[in-house]
């Protein structure tokens, strides 16, 4: 009778310490840039802080946002430039920390056959990328770089998922976007058949760790748990990167060396910095100008509160030393 009070007390314990256990639901996408949240999952980093973390698939992380805002998932990875665009109508939104910056994560790829080996031969040309999002940000920047007018070509709009088959196709002269889905692109029509004009330091991209304030504020621990984990995968991808390109490489099956070269041009450490903020400002201003948000003066909308969008909580308690935001610091400590 003792024995089984005792296998009793071992169960309900087991159980308890179960229930113990919080957990979230994060959104993001598979990509090199976005590598920390497969390996802090794959590496066990999320159980080992002792946050139970289910990560649902998304082709983008503006997808990843959409599923944010639909209360699909209360965490996301998304690039700066959604943000920036979802401001103005959802002013909840926060980002807890940036976990890599890239300056050379977007390239335009191009068919040859269709008569484009340099960026000029663009003109007159059917570019493809997927709207509001980073990717449309860089095509606009790379435009401009090369000395043409967005109106000089044009510029349809696809989901991520289309891009590549609308490039094997034909449909579309190039497209701008990151791997792997250039990889796709490419291996549909024959990798000597392609141009890829990338423009390293043309734009800076940044993936970012967000959810809504009232998350933070219900469940503070949560977020920092989260944090701490990615924190390991980030060290893990600086200090080891053989292991974690293998981590991650066993979702995204990429060519290795390819998985190299692209892991060397990401930097991946929490932050919270200026940079940050000074993305957002650009693209918010672009995001006007193309008339991706809506501005009229009959709406009497006011330009988001950038800074208020940024919530250093999470990371002072996790990495203070990551924290160096002027003018945020010091109001939220």
């Amino acid at each position: 009778m003792r024995s089984f009070s005792v296998f009793l007390l071992i169960i309900l314990t087991a159980c308890s310490r179960s229930q113990s256990v919080p957990e979230v639901t994060l959104g993001a996408q598979v990509s090199v840039q976005d590598a920390l949240p497969w390996i802090a999952q794959d590496a066990g980093y999320f159980r080992q802080e002792g946050v139970e973390v289910k990560i649902k698939h998304y082709p983008s992380g503006r997808r990843a946002l959409e599923g944010l805002l639909a209360n699909q998932v209360e965490l996301a990875v998304v690039a700066e430039t959604p943000l920036a665009i979802a401001a103005w109508e959802h002013p909840d939104l926060r980002i807890f920390a940036t976990l890599s910056r890239s300056d050379n994560n977007i390239c335009l790829l191009a068919r040859r056959d269709h008569g484009i080996h340099k960026p000029s031969d663009l003109h007159g040309r059917r570019i493809a990328t997927q709207r509001g999002s980073a990717v449309h940000f860089f095509l606009s920047s790379f435009l401009l770089d090369a000395g043409l007018s967005e109106k000089e070509v044009e510029i349809r709009f696809l989901e991520v998922e289309e891009l590549a088959p609308a490039f094997g196709r034909g449909e579309v002269d190039a497209i701008s976007m990151r791997d792997p889905v250039l990889e796709q692109a490419e291996a549909l029509v024959g990798r000597d058949n392609t141009a890829r004009f990338c423009v390293p330091g043309l734009y800076t991209k940044s993936y970012n760790l967000v959810g809504w304030q009232g998350y933070y504020d219900r469940h503070p621990k949560v977020v920092e748990k989260v944090l701490r984990a990615l924190s390991r995968a980030a060290a893990l991808a600086r200090e080891e990167p053989e292991e974690a390109q293998r981590i991650l490489n066993m979702r995204l099956q990429l060519v290795p060396e390819h998985l190299a070269q692209l892991w060397s041009g990401v930097d991946f450490r929490l932050s919270l910095n200026q940079a940050l903020l000074v993305s957002l400002q650009e693209e918010v201003r672009w995001a006007t100008i193309r008339a991706i948000v809506e501005t009229d003066s009959k709406s009497f909308r006011r330009v988001p509160d950038l800074l208020e969008m940024i919530d250093v909580r999470p990371l002072q308690k996790v990495l203070p030393q990551a924290v160096g935001l002027v003018g945020v610091v010091e109001e939220k400590q």
